[in-house]
């Protein structure tokens, strides 16, 4: 049976089928008459948007934000740049328009109409009387070839099925082309035989019939994604819902069908309000479930003659989103029609009332969010989910992590999607310290008692609270020194003549070492003694240390726990980590050497930062040599040198790292007692190495497996820091001691664009 159709922008009668959308008006109002124009309506090309700066030569690039593709409202503002610019374009992706026809002599259509292009409803060629099909393929697949415009999916191929009845688009009565369900199930059917993805139906009209909704059934069983224009009904009573030709097979195959409706409202200058719903578009209604919309009015598209033209109508709705449907097929070969369907759904603008509803359905077409991962998401070849928390850069990376190192990977999104990601992009900078602003934290009171061979000495610091105090290291100054010449921050029992044993709460092994070997690490705020910092912030638990004097040389055996801390909460904070170390010292005459070897253990954190497992996760272990040197220069005077190499291993690779200190210090300087001091430091920096991991850094979505590849990327920061602090102190009012530091950090945090930190500080201790 063949039914009456009207035309493309009028009022659809009862039992009939229409090409849905007509020609546009230089007012922008959706005319009356059934036709399209005659005439080409003049468009006016927008300001010519600068061109990006292409990215460096060493990366193939093609630059898809040019004139031509401004000048494609239907790609423009459904961000198909974002498909483009990750390589899918349509390509191998065949989509059906059963229509009017196409002119196959136009340039926008040269390769891209596939030989299986036939017409289906008698023998007349390809020819296009109306211009409604020529207008509708272009903005699916018209050529990218830098004039007029292009198609969404621009590299697609047009299975084209000209459908209208033979007569009826020369109606004089300007009605437009009618068409029969026979002829349009029959292109159905020759769409599916030749391989379609997509099937556009810019069409209206009443309830398909059971032999058109079989053909639809047919489609969506071979996974075909099939796009209905909405209807221009949207200025009457029956235009609070979708088109019964596309509602109702929308409803008999929920999420395989799209119901395409239009936003925008056509100017003499352009498209407006896409926030809002065409007012010649039927609303979503009973369809809300199924209903996308997309650009339909004032869409830039040709004519049968090739003209640029502007056209208006859910007829143009529905082959953007064909064409964004076409992009995501070729961008991802697994997905199948359903999924295609869901993707595009959930990944909408959200318009009118919150989530689905009755105008806007599902909301409007998104194709850059499209094309992000979505749902779960895992590392290819893993079944393990991501975190999504991203990492945090030990201290001694620096800016490493913002220097241009990449760490390529694939992961699979919740449809099985396969995306190229930059694990590095995922690591976060240090927080840059403030270590004065630590140093002096609290007011500091010591205290030192002996009995016997037991020698005890705290340093309490008062809370911020004013409610008491709490254990902290010990102060700096030289009489603190003098009053537990074996030990700092705890207890030291000498057990015999060669044997001292040293346990601490709050302190460090090294300190406590230091206490027992009577080697001073000088008086200083910032420029920290390198041997005693596992080089990043601590909160030190328990330690303890044992030396014993073998004669020429002496063997101190120590060890620490403690906790991963910071002035900035990162994901490394409170991770545990252990300390074991010893060393060997003897002195020369006015020369004192020691070597050290230290093992750093932690379970959750790497060098103080935190590793998302896709980098390895897990912990560390760290290998530590440590030399120093010191010399008796005379009169008060001496000299020191320290160096520490470090390797650490993980999960993810493994790095070497080093830090390096030189000083001089004197003592009786200017009063007896006092204490002057000059350290020149780097804190510890990696120096070589960084990730090496097998990684999956391709995909074949034929057997839907990776392939994997070693990944290199470097940790070793661009910034160097280097410390220089100058340090005074000496007795005052008693037992209370006064001193004062000045200091500049370079390139603080091996951060090379940081600017530098200068500062001073005065400071006063009071013994109890």
């Amino acid at each position: 049976m063949t039914k009456a159709l009207l035309g493309s922008a009028a009022t659809l009668a009862l039992l009939s089928l229409t090409a849905c959308g007509g020609g546009g008006s230089s007012g922008g109002e959706v005319g009356s008459t059934p036709a399209p124009p005659t005439t080409t309506v003049p468009v006016t090309p927008p300001p010519t948007t600068p061109t990006p700066t292409p990215p460096p030569p060493t990366v193939a690039a093609v630059n898809y934000n040019t004139s031509e593709y401004q000048r494609s409202n239907a790609a423009v503002t459904s961000g198909a740049i974002s498909a483009y610019n990750s390589g899918a374009t349509g390509n191998g992706i065949k989509v059906a328009v059963i229509d009017s026809g196409i002119n196959p002599t136009l340039s926008e259509f040269a390769g891209r109409i596939d030989p299986a292009s036939r017409d289906v409803a008698a023998t007349r060629g390809l020819g296009d009387d109306e211009g409604h099909g020529t207008a509708a393929a272009a903005v699916i697949a018209a050529n990218r070839d830098g004039s007029g415009m292009q198609g969404v999916a621009f590299n697609s191929s047009l299975l084209v099925y000209r459908a209208d009845t033979p007569g009826s688009c020369n109606d004089s009565e300007g009605e437009g082309c009618s068409f029969s369900e026979f002829h349009i199930a029959r292109g159905i059917d020759a769409a599916v035989a030749a391989g379609a993805r997509v099937i556009n139906l810019s069409l209206g009209g009443s309830t398909p019939g059971t032999n058109l909704l079989a053909a639809m059934r047919g489609a969506v069983n071979a996974g075909v994604v099939i796009v209905i224009s909405a209807g221009n009904d949207g200025d009457k009573p029956e235009g609070v819902d979708a088109d019964p030709f596309a509602a109702v097979p929308a409803n008999s195959y929920p999420g395989q069908v799209i119901v395409a409706g239009s936003v925008g409202t056509m100017t003499g200058t352009g498209t407006i309000g896409l926030d809002q719903i065409s007012d010649f578009s039927n609303r979503a209604g009973i369809a809300a479930n199924n209903y996308l919309a997309a650009i339909g009015a004032g869409v830039r598209t040709v004519d049968k003659d090739g003209h640029d033209s502007r056209w208006s109508g859910t007829s143009f709705a529905a082959p953007t989103i064909s064409g964004a449907a076409a992009l995501l097929a070729s961008a991802f070969p697994n997905l199948s029609g359903a999924q295609i369907v869901d993707i595009l759904f959930k990944s909408a603008d959200d318009l009118g009332a919150t989530g689905t509803d009755a105008i806007y359905g599902r909301g409007r077409l998104n194709i850059g969010r499209a094309m992000q991962p979505m749902g779960s998401v895992s590392l290819a070849g893993s079944p393990d989910p991501i975190s999504g928390v991203g990492s945090d850069a030990p201290p001694a990376a620096g800016d490493a992590p913002l220097s241009g190192a990449s760490i390529g990977a694939v992961v699979l999104d919740g449809y099985s999607r396969a995306f190229a990601v930059d694990l590095a992009r995922t690591i976060r900078s240090a927080p840059r310290s403030e270590p004065l602003h630590r140093a002096l934290g609290g007011t500091l009171r010591a205290g030192a008692a002996g009995a016997g061979p037991l020698s005890v000495m705290m340093t309490v610091a008062e809370r911020s609270d004013g409610k008491g105090y709490l254990l902290n290291q010990a102060g700096i100054g030289p009489e603190d020194l003098r009053k537990a010449r074996l030990v700092a921050g705890s207890a030291v029992a000498r057990i015999d003549k060669k044997t001292a044993v040293a346990f601490g709460f709050a302190e460090g092994a090294k300190a406590m070492e230091r206490r027992l070997s009577g080697v001073s690490s000088g008086a200083f705020l910032i420029a920290r003694d390198i041997a005693g910092s596992p080089g990043f912030d601590a909160d030190r638990g328990t330690s303890m240390a044992l030396r014993r004097d073998l004669g020429k040389m002496a063997l101190t055996l120590s060890g620490e726990t403690g906790e991963v801390t910071g002035e900035q909460r990162t994901l490394a904070f409170g991770s545990p980590y252990r300390w074991t170390a010893f060393s060997l010292d003897r002195r020369f005459g006015k020369q004192w050497l020691s070597v050290g070897m230290g093992r750093l253990e932690e379970s959750r954190s790497l060098l103080g930062g935190r590793m998302d497992g896709l980098l390895g996760g897990g912990g560390a272990g760290s290998t530590f040599l440590d030399l120093e040197a010191r010399r008796d220069l005379g009169a008060g005077w001496s000299a020191g040198v320290s160096a520490r190499r470090g390797w650490t291993s993980f999960a993810g690779g493994s790095f070497t790292s080093g830090a390096y200190a030189a000083d001089v210090a004197a003592s009786d300087l200017f009063a007896a007692g006092d204490r002057f001091g000059l350290r020149l430091s780097q804190p510890l920096r990696i120096d070589g190495g960084g990730f090496a991991m097998n990684l999956p850094t391709s995909f074949d979505y034929a057997a839907m497996a990776p392939s994997y590849s070693i990944v290199r990327s470097s940790m070793v920061p661009r910034g160097r820091e280097l410390d220089a602090e100058l340090s005074y102190g000496r007795r005052w009012l008693g037992n209370g001691w006064v001193s004062g530091n000045l200091f500049t950090r370079v390139q603080p945090g091996h951060v090379q664009a940081a600017a530098p930190d200068t500062g001073a500080a005065v400071r006063f201790s009071l013994g109890f």
